[in-house]
C-alpha cells in the first residue's frame, strides 16, 4: 500500500511517463498498478534492446530497469544512458532481482539514481519516483519533441548514437587505465613526466606543454616543458615561458614564496637557431588541494584552439589532477620522513645520506665540498636558567636564520641534540667562511624574546673543507667536530677551520 499523504510529482498538468524494462510481466503489472492511479503513464519493454530503443523513441521521464534483463541488463542500460549528454537527465531506478550487496554496488557504479527490491515496488515505488523527479531537471517538452522527430525521421540515429557512446566509453576506459598506471611513478618526477608526455603526445595535438608540481619539502621544484617531435624552441624563450607560466597562477599573488625555488627542464629539442615561437593558445589549469596550490599544467598551440571542447582534454585534465594530488601526498610523506620535527630542518638520517652522496660525487669528480657544524654558545646555561622549552625555541630560532642565510643549494640539518650542520656542495672553504660569518652576524643581530626577556644569542662553528687526505665521511665529520671544539675553547661567536 502507498504511504498516506504521498502525491505524484506532476508538473503543469503533464503526465510523467515511466518506462519499465523487465522480463517478468508480474513486475510490470505491479509497477503499473502502483503508479497509474497517481497519474503516471506506463510503458514497458521485455528486454534491454527493446528498452533502449523505447528510451530514445519516447524519451520517458523515469526509467525502471531490472538488473537481470535479457540482452542488455540494467547495469549496461545505466552506463549507456548516463554517458549520453542529453539522455543522462532521465533518472534511472534499478530493480534488484537478487537481494545482494553487489547489486547495490554495481548499481551505484553504473550510474543508477536509486534502486529497490522487487518486493518493495508497492510500498516504496511512488516515493522513490517522486524523489528523483524532484531532484532532476526533466527534459522539456520542446526538447522531447525535437528528439523524437529526429529519431523517427532517421531510425539509424539511435544506433549511431549508441555506437558513439560505446566507442567513447571504450576510449575513456582505455585512457584511464593508461593514466592510472603512471601512479606507480609518482616517486620519480622526471620519469613520471617523460611517460606522461609520451601518452599525451599520442592522443592530443599541441605544440608545447608544461607541468609543475608544487611539492612539499625543501628540494628545488621544476617546471618541465615538453616539445613534441618536430617542434623546436630557442633556449632563450624557455625563461620567458617560465615567467609567463608562473605569472598566470592565482596562487602567485597570495603565496609569493611558494614558487621561489625553481628549475626548468625541457623534454624535446632546443635549437638556438630556431625562430621564437608565437603561441596563439595557452590553456593553463591550476590544481588545488585543501586550499593550497599543488601544481599547474598548460597546453600551448600555434593555432587558436578551444581545448575545453576537445573530447579527451577533460579526461586528461582529471587524470593529471589525480596524479598531482598523489604526487603531493607522496611529497608530504617523504618530507615528514626526512624532516626534524623540532627545527623543520633535515633530520640526522637524511643529513648523513646527503653527505655521503655529496662526498662520493666530490671525490669522483674532484670537486670542492665543505662541511660546517654549528653549536649555540652557552646553550646549557640557557637551558638551566629558562628550561628545556626555551632551549627548544632557541634551536628553532637559529634554524630559521640558517634557512634564510644560506643558499638554496646548501643543505642545513639538525646534526645532534644542540648542534646543526650544513653541507656546502661544490664550495671551497674560503667561500663558506664568508657565509658563516654572515650567519653569525645575523644570529647576533636577532635576539630571541622569551617570557618578556631578550636573549642575546651567538653561535660558534667548526669548518672543514674536503682534501685528498680525507678518505670518508666519518673523518670529515670528526674534523668538523674537532674544529667546533677548538672554537668553544677559544670563547664564543668564533669560527675555527680544521687543518688536515
Amino acid at each position: 500500500m502507498e504511504q498516506a499523504g504521498e502525491t505524484s510529482n506532476i508538473q503543469d498538468g503533464a503526465k510523467p511517463t515511466v518506462l519499465v524494462i523487465h522480463q517478468d510481466s508480474a513486475v510490470v503489472d505491479s509497477c503499473r498498478d502502483a503508479l497509474a492511479k497517481h497519474g503516471f503513464l506506463i510503458d514497458s519493454a521485455v528486454d534491454g534492446n527493446e528498452g533502449i530503443h523505447k528510451i530514445y523513441q519516447q524519451i520517458p521521464d523515469v526509467i525502471l530497469a531490472g538488473s537481470t534483463v535479457p540482452e542488455l541488463n540494467g547495469y549496461q542500460i545505466c552506463r549507456l544512458i548516463k554517458n549520453d549528454s542529453v539522455m543522462r537527465k532521465i533518472p534511472i531506478l534499478l530493480i534488484a532481482d537478487v537481494a545482494e550487496k553487489m547489486d547495490c554496488f554495481w548499481g551505484v557504479k553504473a550510474g543508477a539514481d536509486d534502486f529497490l527490491q522487487k518486493d518493495e515496488i508497492p510500498p516504496k515505488l511512488l516515493r522513490k519516483i517522486n524523489m528523483v523527479l524532484g531532484i532532476y531537471d526533466r527534459i522539456d517538452i520542446e526538447e522531447k519533441r525535437l528528439l523524437k522527430a529526429s529519431n523517427e525521421k532517421n531510425p539509424f540515429n539511435i544506433r549511431t548514437r549508441l555506437n558513439q557512446i560505446l566507442d567513447t566509453s571504450l576510449v575513456e576506459s582505455t585512457l584511464m587505465v593508461e593514466f592510472r598506471s603512471l601512479s606507480d611513478l609518482i616517486h620519480d618526477v622526471g620519469l613520471l613526466n617523460y611517460m606522461l608526455f609520451s601518452l599525451m603526445e599520442s592522443i592530443l595535438e599541441y605544440d608545447a606543454a608544461a607541468i609543475f608540481y608544487n611539492d612539499s619539502g625543501k628540494a628545488p621544484r621544476a617546471m618541465t616543458l615538453h616539445l613534441p617531435e618536430g617542434q623546436h624552441l630557442p633556449t632563450s624563450q624557455v625563461e620567458g615561458m617560465m615567467d609567463e607560466f608562473f605569472g598566470q597562477l592565482k596562487a602567485r599573488a597570495s603565496q609569493p614564496s611558494a614558487f621561489e625555488m625553481l628549475e626548468s627542464e625541457v623534454i624535446g629539442v632546443l635549437d638556438d637557431e630556431a625562430a621564437p615561437v608565437e603561441y596563439a593558445t595557452r590553456y593553463l589549469k591550476e590544481v588545488h588541494l585543501d586550499g593550497r596550490s599543488i601544481g599547474a599544467f598548460c597546453l600551448y598551440s600555434k593555432q587558436k584552439v578551444d581545448y575545453s571542447r576537445i573530447f579527451p582534454v577533460q579526461l586528461v585534465e582529471d587524470e593529471i589532477r589525480l596524479l598531482m594530488k598523489l604526487r603531493h601526498l607522496y611529497s608530504q610523506a617523504e618530507t615528514l620522513a626526512v624532516t626534524d620535527s623540532l627545527t623543520a630542518l633535515f633530520n640526522h638520517r637524511h643529513f648523513m645520506t646527503v653527505l655521503q652522496r655529496e662526498f662520493k660525487t666530490s671525490k669522483r669528480y674532484e670537486m670542492d665540498l665543505s662541511l660546517a657544524i654549528i653549536g649555540v654558545d652557552n646553550f646549557r646555561q640557557f637551558n638551566d636558567e629558562w628550561g628545556h622549552s626555551c632551549g627548544d625555541e632557541i634551536l628553532r630560532h637559529v634554524a630559521r636564520i640558517a634557512e634564510n642565510c644560506f643558499r638554496t643549494v646548501d643543505i642545513p640539518a639538525r646534526f645532534g641534540g644542540k648542534q646543526l650542520a650544513v653541507v656546502f656542495p661544490k664550495t671551497p672553504g674560503d667561500q663558506v667562511l664568508n657565509a658563516l660569518e654572515r650567519f653569525q652576524a645575523q644570529v647576533a643581530a636577532t635576539p630571541l624574546m622569551w617570557q618578556d626577556a631578550q636573549l642575546n644569542l651567538t653561535v660558534s662553528c667548526g669548518l672543514v673543507a674536503l682534501s685528498p687526505e680525507i678518505e670518508n665521511t666519518s673523518a670529515l665529520i670528526k674534523l668538523a667536530e674537532a674544529a667546533l671544539h677548538q672554537a668553544r675553547l677559544q670563547g664564543s661567536n668564533r669560527i675555527e677551520i680544521s687543518r688536515v
